[in-house]
């Protein structure tokens, strides 16, 4: 069985028909070591479509994911609505990589937001389309081409509107926000149906802003679960729903998003989190939950501990709760691989 097989089975609740649990990253697949092995360095991988999909490959060839992400910052869609971006160069030229930020907010009032006319032309959507196609020239049918794309609530809340002023109005003033997600969402589903008229397999939604770390649970129920649906409806591939954070209280919303599957860190306990979305939708697929700082820092002992714990307690998928820090060593994502391989066949008998 190949990653696409085994990706593809996952997604569609049918887990227990894998030969193995895929190991998968939905977010961002980005590091230092991954750069340098492939000649793909930031802030050049940005603009670049054929530096994009190399980098890519890199968690395919260098660590053994079933899955190729792109692309790597979450600027794209708050370019695309007009923010300008601060890509890094200048770090970068004395050896110092950092991911790109907004350099300004550009967003008060829903008047404020400027949706593109033809998003397929805005920003950086033609590179990344360019990535999606030369990844699938080369492993179409084998492993599946995975898209992560900002949430509309994230977006707006961190990169277009000033995140202190978003999360007062909030409170204080919850119809301007309202107005202003609804006037930017539309350019999130066309950015979705982008990806996949380019051929994207999986599209991952990552709303780390709407963790409960952050929001209620109503708050998430009235701002963000509306808008991650209408995603979610807008296209047929597969689709991921990613919160990051201690998300026990929202699993069932999460769920009802109508997402695919949906993606969790070490924040929230898959033994829990299984139990929930078996009340909302049995056998519904999860991913998760291997801690990012653990794949950074950790011994290969406690990674494949980790992951053993990950499959034990019900995941479908094993993949990192969150994206990758750059610093992670290629090294300790092979021997999350390799306990992927030990501990993921489907005859064991804890599964």
């Amino acid at each position: 069985m190949n990653s696409y097989e085994r990706v593809m089975l996952a997604l569609e609740g049918r887990s227990l028909q894998v030969d193995r649990v895929p190991y998968v990253n939905p977010t961002i697949t980005a590091t230092v070591e991954f750069m340098e092995a492939v000649g793909a360095q930031w802030p050049e991988v940005h603009h670049n479509p054929e530096l994009m999909a190399e980098m890519a490959s890199a968690g395919l060839k260098l660590a053994g994911l079933d899955m190729l992400t792109v692309p790597f910052d979450f600027m794209v869609e708050a370019e695309v609505l007009g923010a300008p971006i601060d890509f890094m160069e200048e770090p970068a030229s004395r050896g110092v990589i950092i991911w790109p930020m907004v350099k300004t907010f550009t967003v008060k009032e829903p008047s404020d937001v400027k949706p593109p006319r033809s998003v397929e032309e805005v920003g950086r959507i033609p590179v990344v389309t360019q990535a999606i196609k030369l990844l699938k020239s080369r492993f179409e049918g084998e492993t599946p081409v995975n898209v992560v794309m900002n949430a509309p609530f994230t977006c707006v809340g961190y990169y277009l509107v000033n995140p202190a002023e978003f999360m007062k109005d909030l409170i204080m003033d919850p119809e301007k926000i309202r107005g202003i997600l609804e006037a930017s969402v539309e350019t999130f589903v066309r950015i979705a149906q982008v990806y996949e008229e380019a051929g994207a397999d999986v599209i991952t939604f990552h709303d780390m802003g709407a963790s409960t770390a952050v929001i209620s649970p109503q708050h998430f129920k009235e701002f963000a679960a509306p808008h991650l649906k209408r995603l979610a409806e807008a296209v047929k591939c597969k689709t991921i729903l990613s919160i990051c954070g201690p998300n026990l209280r929202i699993i069932r919303e999460m769920v009802e998003v109508g997402a695919d599957a949906i993606a969790l860190d070490e924040r929230t306990s898959i033994l829990e989190a299984r139990k929930l979305a078996d009340e909302a939708r049995r056998g519904y697929p999860i991913a998760g939950n291997i801690s990012s700082k653990l794949l950074s820092s950790g011994s290969p002992e406690e990674i494949s501990n980790a992951v053993r714990k990950a499959i034990s307690e019900g995941v479908d998928l094993v993949a990192p709760g969150c994206d990758l820090l750059l610093q992670t060593p290629t090294r300790n994502l092979r021997a999350a691989g390799e306990a992927v391989e030990k501990y993921g066949r489907r005859s064991l008998p804890f599964r």
